[in-house]
């Protein structure tokens, strides 16, 4: 069967693995004792070996895998370039891992490997990071990767999102024989308050006299496991990991190198699309990979609508998108009857994203995050802003610079100014919606817009900008410019905008997902060499949605929920939503790979997908 992907979480592969006989959640856990008899359960015991091996045997209901782990010596004898077979398609690595000896092309690839000295690696901290990222890299996905005696339950969370697959419980009960309590959320604590104060309900600690710790470390691994798999099926994995820092220096030390050290990993997993608000609330969270992400594609792809001539720098709100927060609808009071506020440019200043321009309010996660809001910046939340600031004056025409922020909170602001700008501080303290702000904004901006001349083609004409802008933080800007070469035209509300050529539909976007969804004649336009491209296999005839076995090659580029174009023999043959990364696509035996929305035909087709008239073609822009 291989592997299965439900949903990617940082590096967790949240579904079911096959390995040798054994059927398996992931992440997993291997309890130690008492052994495990249901399906889905998983149980580990040692068994007599000779002198200098191992002998460890998984099993679960349905069948058991037997490893002969021979006893490495690495100060002696080194280790072992390309791991050591230690069972039916099993490898046993030691780090640290050096990049390229693990290859990616054995024949059969391995369907289990254990990092066997993973609990030295942890205690040493970085190199423990860099043995399982190197893993990934060179194996991908596909393997199930066993970290033994490294996992307590509270370290549960941090060992998936680094993609650790199966976790023994080995160390829970060595540290309930040395009389340690071991709780999931803060790590080992009193046993005696522990007990007094009924924190757990587990049969060990319910009974009286209370039962053996090491019955309660059992219940505490399998109520840490299920939490971590729930985190990870709804997305909130870093949340729940971010959770349980506290718990321990060493997970937070982990966290950071891994969001240095395998920040295009973690990338690479993270969806391009959010649902719900998420909590940013602890300092490791301005380093989450769609947040880096957000920042990157801004500086990269992202560039001021060029009709726009005045700047307006103005503070975010609690309220997501910014636009309907009752504070930004004061701040547009102050512009109501002016002229050419076509021209007005309204760019938000905000942590942990950096800046927002208006148009990208919708594009996630600015429209899905909330942060404890308290005037204090840290340097990396200033310094996000800055280089936002500074890239959006270096590439925009503006001619005027409106800065309605508190000076007090928001001085660090004026170190991305330049100087000879005209440049406006229209805020006088923090309150920046009392009338007497609201009426030197008004006076600013009044100042600003007076000799701007009118957009040609209207303010129409400003929304397609603004559009394509939206259109090139998502696929790049040479992908946006073919989508938006004319003719184009625009109709829809402002909440779900159609983008045609006045004759068949070419994209739509909808502001609760803030990224455009292709037709085929959309994707069309951005033949021969598409971006987010997805080649299927010649002999499927592609009747429903594409699973990994129909993929041959897909653009690493790809993430979850981008809009991707399906190409078979070179010929455009549909359009879909991603669900898996483009490397999972190629490297993975099973699974949903792109939900298919619309499939080339002939000139039969509806105005949804190819040939047809438009009812309402929208205004030419």
């Amino acid at each position: 069967m291989g592997r299965r992907v439900e949903r990617p979480d940082g590096l967790a592969l949240v579904g079911e693995a096959t390995v040798g006989p054994l059927r398996t959640l992931t992440p997993a856990l291997l309890e130690s004792e008492p052994p495990r008899t249901d399906a889905d359960g998983l149980s580990l015991r040692a068994e007599p070996a000779p002198p200098g091996h191992r002998r460890l045997v998984v099993a679960n209901g349905a069948g058991q895998l037997a490893l002969d782990l021979p006893v490495l010596a690495p100060e002696v004898t080194g280790t072992p370039p390309g791991g050591v077979p230690v069972g039916d398609r099993a490898l046993l690595v030691h780090g640290p891992l050096v990049a390229g000896t693990l290859a990616a092309g054995a024949t059969p690839p391995p369907e289990l490997v254990i990092l066997g000295n993973a609990r030295g690696l942890w205690t040493d901290g970085r190199p423990f990071v860099e043995a399982v990222g190197e893993v990934r890299r060179s194996l991908g996905g596909a393997p199930v990767l066993w970290a033994p005696r490294v996992a307590l339950p509270h370290r549960l969370p941090l060992l998936a999102y680094l993609g650790v697959d199966w976790s023994d419980s080995t160390e829970g009960l060595f540290a309930a024989a040395r009389g340690e309590y071991l709780d999931p959320t803060l790590g080992p604590i009193d046993a005696t308050v522990a007990r007094r104060e009924s924190l757990c309900s587990c049969p060990a600690c319910s009974s009286t006299p209370a039962g053996p710790l090491a019955v309660h470390a059992v219940h505490a691994y399998r109520r840490a496991i299920a939490e971590t798999r729930a985190a990870a099926r709804t997305g909130r994995l870093r949340e729940l990991v971010e959770s349980r820092l506290p718990a321990e220096p060493a997970l937070a030390e982990m966290l950071r190198y891994a969001d240095r050290d395998l920040a295009p990993l973690l990338e690479e997993r993270t969806p391009v699309t959010a649902e719900g608000i998420r909590s940013y609330v602890v300092a490791e969270s301005l380093r989450r990979p769609e947040m880096l992400r957000f920042r990157h594609r801004l500086l990269e792809r992202y560039r001021p609508p060029p009709s726009k001539t005045v700047l307006l720098l103005v503070p975010c709100s609690k309220t997501k998108p910014y636009r309907r927060s009752r504070s930004h609808r004061r701040f547009a009071t102050a512009w109501e009857g002016l002229a050419r506020t076509e021209r007005l440019h309204v760019v938000s200043v905000s942590s942990p994203i950096g800046v927002v321009p208006r148009e990208l309010e919708d594009v996630p996660p600015a429209r899905q995050y909330d942060i404890p809001v308290t005037g204090d910046w840290l340097d990396p939340e200033r310094a996000a802003v800055v280089a936002g600031v500074r890239h959006i004056l270096a590439h925009g025409a503006y001619r005027s610079v409106v800065v309605h922020l508190d000076p007090g909170e928001y001085s660090f602001v004026g170190d991305a100014l330049e100087s000879g700008r005209d440049v406006t501080w229209s805020g006088r303290d923090d309150r920046l919606t009392a009338p007497e702000s609201l009426r030197a904004l008004r006076t600013a901006l009044e100042g600003a817009l007076g000799d701007a001349g009118p957009v040609s083609g209207g303010p129409l004409a400003v929304v397609r900008e603004e559009l394509r802008e939206v259109a090139s933080v998502q696929f790049g800007r040479a992908a946006a410019e073919r989508l938006f070469a004319p003719p184009i035209r625009l109709a829809g509300r402002p909440w779900f905008q159609r983008l045609t050529d006045g004759r068949t539909e070419l994209a739509t976007v909808r502001e609760e997902r803030g990224l455009f969804h292709l037709t085929v004649a959309g994707a069309r336009r951005l033949l021969p060499e598409p971006p987010l491209a997805v080649d299927v296999d010649p002999a499927l005839p592609l009747t429903g949605d594409l699973f990994v076995p129909g993929v041959r090659a897909a653009d690493p580029e790809i993430r979850i929920g981008d809009s991707v174009v399906l190409r078979r023999a070179g010929e455009l043959a549909a359009v879909g939503e991603a669900e898996l990364p483009g490397r999972l696509m190629t490297s993975l035996g099973h699974g949903l790979a792109v939900r298919v929305r619309h499939r080339a035909h002939g000139p039969t087709d509806t105005p949804m997908t190819e040939e047809g008239p438009d009812s309402d073609p929208g205004p030419v822009v």
